[in-house]
């Protein structure tokens, strides 16, 4: 059974550097939800990068996908949560990011 862990804000820039360099080349879905419906994104696609621009400096969430180089991206604006999910291991399976509105950006590893 998975467990969500709350990433403190102060710590966003540090652990999505240590969380990229860790899952790089990982098959990752990407999906949001929102009030109105889940939006399916991105299915199986190898993650490169996740990076954080802190307020003023942009104030968003970059997710970048490609094996080698940059094929897709997916940027959350204004998050205010950030929630990695383990396995029972504490192996990470995915992430959540709350945007200002509300809506949820999922990222499960396959």
């Amino acid at each position: 059974m998975a467990q969500n862990k709350a990433v403190p804000r102060e710590r966003w820039g540090e652990f999505l550097s240590l969380f990229s360099n860790g899952n790089r080349g990982r098959r990752v879905s990407i999906e949001t939800v929102s009030s109105e419906a889940d939006n399916p994104m991105v299915s199986r696609a190898p993650l490169l990068a996740i990076d954080y621009d802190p307020a003023g400096k942009g104030d968003d969430v970059v997710v970048s996908l490609g094996r080698d180089e940059l094929e897709a991206s997916h940027v959350v604006k204004a998050p205010q949560e950030l929630w990695e999910a383990q396995d029972e291991n504490g192996k990470p399976v995915g992430l959540e990011i709350v945007a200002a509105g509300g809506e949820k950006t999922v990222l499960s590893f396959e």
